[in-house]
């Protein structure tokens, strides 16, 4: 299993991304941390999971998909327990 931080520039205003976020939500461990970033945990590469989401997105849109790994660091704005409890379910 891995780690990926996924966060998108969703460009086109008024653009329906609800599909987006319930294909993302698809993934058992998912925690949507930012505006358009999330914490997904798979066994899929990042190249399978961007073929998977990017039938969501716009041409104009774009999307980054990175393996994370702790220790991290974020705001406690982001709910430190929801971010602690992300990674302590491995």
């Amino acid at each position: 299993m891995a780690d990926y931080m996924i966060t998108c520039d969703l460009k086109r205003p008024g653009q329906e991304y609800h599909y987006l976020i319930r294909a993302l939500g698809r993934y058992p461990d998912s925690l949507h941390i930012l505006e358009t970033t999330w914490l997904v945990r798979t066994m899929a590469t990042p190249d399978l999971v961007l073929a998977d989401l990017e039938q969501y997105v716009d041409i104009e849109d774009q999307m980054f998909i990175a393996a994370i790994q702790t220790p991290a660091a974020w705001s406690d704005s982001l709910g430190v327990n929801r971010v602690l409890d992300f990674f302590s379910r491995a």
